[in-house]
């Protein structure tokens, strides 16, 4: 059985990836559960937003387990669960046994215990059931709202900045369950990273030498109502100290950027911040280390045929 007997709360996360996404999504769940998925599914005791992932599609707060359906809907029955109105969801999940003539007797029989109306056009909540593991299980459904989404619309764009889903993965690489860490960014661009940060209401601060770009970072995070938080300065000139940075090293493909300013920028950041996240278009683990840093973790991500190297380090 894969939950607890404690009373503490239990969630169920089913998750989606791509092929190429594997890694990625997988550690991004190391880094918000300490645990990796074997299935794209997880339990787990923390309570985490279900629109925070860009891999999560959906989270059940569980409610009641059992091993069979009839002793699912004696326990339901007994716990006399009331709302305004309800629906049940449908969904799938890997390896699910739950077929839909199945699912559609169950939510029928469930139901008729529920103390509520059903409402299946505007109802003030929705319950999920499923079978897992041989175990039943029932709980309120909430599904991703992916509010990343909106930021591809953002008034200005740069073909070569991390894809909207990756930049919000990698946020949540970087603080974890610390989502009260302050962050920055210390080459940000047009403020890709910037942007998932402060929709995860994160303390950010990004950084841009390019007065252009940085007026344009500027833009991009005035547009979806946020409070300016780019600033234009080299990033060899902060100051502050910051609890965790990500740094998408820029590189020569359509800048001026030599490898030893790339091992400076490295350098610098080892000098602002103790934990780094870091995106690089090459393998570059000798420079990382050589600054200070430990590489505690890693993955790739894909972009059609770029790759980009992702480290985690101390």
């Amino acid at each position: 059985m894969p939950l607890s007997d404690t009373c503490e709360q239990s969630y169920l996360y089913v998750i989606n990836y791509s092929k190429e996404e594997r890694a990625l999504c997988h550690l991004e769940m190391k880094s918000l559960f300490d645990q990796e998925p074997t299935k794209k599914y997880l339990y787990s005791h923390r309570n985490i937003d279900p629109s925070r992932s860009p891999f999560f599609k959906l989270r059940i707060s569980v409610l009641s387990t059992a091993s069979s359906f009839e002793e699912l809907v004696h326990i339901v029955s007994e716990k006399k669960i009331t709302c305004d109105n309800f629906k049940f969801a449908r969904f799938k999940i890997e390896d699910g046994k739950l077929d839909y003539a199945t699912w559609l007797y169950s939510v029928t029989e469930l139901g008729k215990v529920i103390q509520a109306e059903v409402d299946m056009k505007n109802p003030t909540i929705q319950f999920g059931i499923t079978i897992v593991d041989d175990v039943w299980i029932f709980g309120i459904y909430e599904k991703n709202e992916s509010p990343w989404v909106q930021h591809n619309l953002k008034p200005f764009t740069n073909s070569n900045s991390l894809e909207t889903r990756a930049a919000r993965a990698i946020v949540n690489i970087a603080v974890g369950q610390q989502v009260q860490a302050s962050l920055v960014d210390p080459c940000c661009g047009i403020g890709t990273v910037v942007l998932e940060a402060l929709s995860l209401a994160i303390h950010v601060t990004g950084y841009e030498l390019s007065w252009i770009i940085a007026n344009q970072a500027k833009q991009n995070v005035s547009y979806f109502g946020y409070d300016p938080c780019i600033v234009h300065e080299t990033m060899h000139r902060i100051t502050e100290q910051y609890d965790v940075a990500i740094l998408d090293l820029p590189y020569g493909l359509f800048s001026h950027v030599t490898h030893t300013q790339q091992k400076a920028i490295i350098a610098s950041s080892r000098r602002i911040t103790k934990k780094l996240v870091i995106i690089t278009c090459v393998d570059m683990d000798e420079d990382i280390t050589s600054a200070g840093f430990t590489i505690v973790d890693r993955c790739t991500v894909t972009k059609r045929a770029f790759v980009r190297y992702v480290r985690v380090c101390r």
